[in-house]
């Protein structure tokens, strides 16, 4: 079975994998699909390691990164979230109760030498341009934003770079939106 995506994209099968999993991505890669790295819950440091690794055990296959830039977002008047801004919209009762579920179910505390993750932050602007600064030094062909359009300078900087954009959608107003918007591939 072949399209024209395969073509556009130097694929086999049409046939995606998106996946948090480096190993997923190669594998799906290897075997002649397009395998596509959810960058999320990496932190920058985090997503180069694990595209180092892809680039390594991928075999020359095509892949791409998939990260989260909203459109909007409650206080995107104001800038762009910080880590302390995230942790102030979480409700104290809310706290609290994770508090006493990791109490009672005696979950121990993160040894101060072992970093925390901060993936929430790739929710944010910054976050998800982080994530593409580190995913364009890469072989990629591809970056994909999973809520809203992709800002347009990151657009255009992926298509300046050969790449092709692609943007998860749920309705088709969105989709009309997103093809206006200059991505390639809707999802």
């Amino acid at each position: 079975m072949r399209t024209p995506i395969c073509d556009v994209l130097g694929i086999e099968f049409p046939i995606f994998a998106f996946s948090h999993c480096r190993d997923v991505v190669a594998a799906v890669s290897r075997a002649g699909g397009f395998g596509v790295l959810g960058a999320l819950a990496f932190s920058p440091e985090q997503l180069e390691l694990e595209l180092k690794w892809v680039d390594e055990n991928i075999d020359g296959k095509p892949y791409g990164v998939d990260v989260v830039m909203p459109a909007s977002y409650v206080g995107k008047e104001q800038g762009d979230l910080q880590k302390i801004d995230l942790e102030k919209m979480i409700p104290q009762e809310i706290k609290k109760f994770l508090e006493e579920l990791l109490e009672e179910y005696s979950v121990p505390p993160l040894p101060d030498d072992q970093e925390r993750r901060e993936g929430l932050l790739g929710w944010s602007e910054s976050g998800g341009r982080a994530l593409v600064d580190v995913a364009m030094k890469h072989p990629i062909k591809l970056i994909a934003n999973a809520l809203g359009p992709p800002p347009e300078d990151v657009i255009k900087r992926a298509h300046d770079e050969g790449l092709q954009v692609a943007a998860l959608v749920g309705r088709v107003d969105q989709a009309l939106k997103q093809k206006a918007q200059g991505v390639d591939i809707i999802i």
